[in-house]
């Protein structure tokens, strides 16, 4: 069913940006999204996306109809207008979210037990020949029992998996393969 609404009276003075009526086409819904500007090549007219929306407590499949080509200064965000099927109880106005595919990166993890955290300051043991040296790192993501490492050590690298209290860097250690 289309709906109206008279935003101003007849006589009013309107001024510009002022919305004086509001029409509404019935069919063809659609979910105005704003996405962060470092996303925009992450968006593809004619991609499908999963929405969410809350007021009907359902997922559905939408399709990209646009990307607004502007980014907004002030927020510094873009608009993708996502197409959405004609569903029973959707509302204009309704709240929405729209689910876009990130990518997938390599991370390079270590196991939670392999790091030393002394107030904000995280390390991890790296095994160079037979001495054990500490080395300072930067991590990020939690996965389960893994640590996500931005920066510090560069894939290939031994590490020791839980040093013992009288570790200490330039330690001379052997290497113990693990039994399978």
């Amino acid at each position: 069913m289309p709906s109206t609404q008279r935003k101003a009276d007849p006589g009013s003075l309107a001024t510009p940006g002022t919305t004086l009526l509001t029409l509404e086409r019935e069919g063809n819904p659609r979910l105005e999204a704003s996405i962060d500007e470092s996303r925009l090549g992450l968006v593809r007219v004619g991609e499908t996306v999963t929405v969410e929306i809350d007021g009907l407590n359902r997922s559905v499949s939408g399709r990209v109809a646009e990307v607004v080509p502007s980014v907004d200064a002030a927020t510094r965000s873009f608009t993708v207008k996502i197409g959405l099927p004609a569903l029973p109880g959707l509302r204009s106005g309704m709240f929405g979210r729209a689910g876009f595919a990130a990518g997938k990166r390599g991370a390079l993890l270590v196991p939670q037990s392999a790091v030393l955290e002394r107030g904000q300051i995280r390390s991890v043991y790296v095994v160079e020949g037979d001495t054990a040296r500490l080395r300072l790192v930067t991590l990020g993501e939690r996965r389960n029992d893994q640590r996500e490492v931005l920066s510090g050590l560069t894939p290939g690298e031994r590490i020791i998996v839980m040093p013992t209290p009288p570790l200490a860097d330039g330690a001379h250690v052997a290497i113990q393969e693990a039994a399978k």
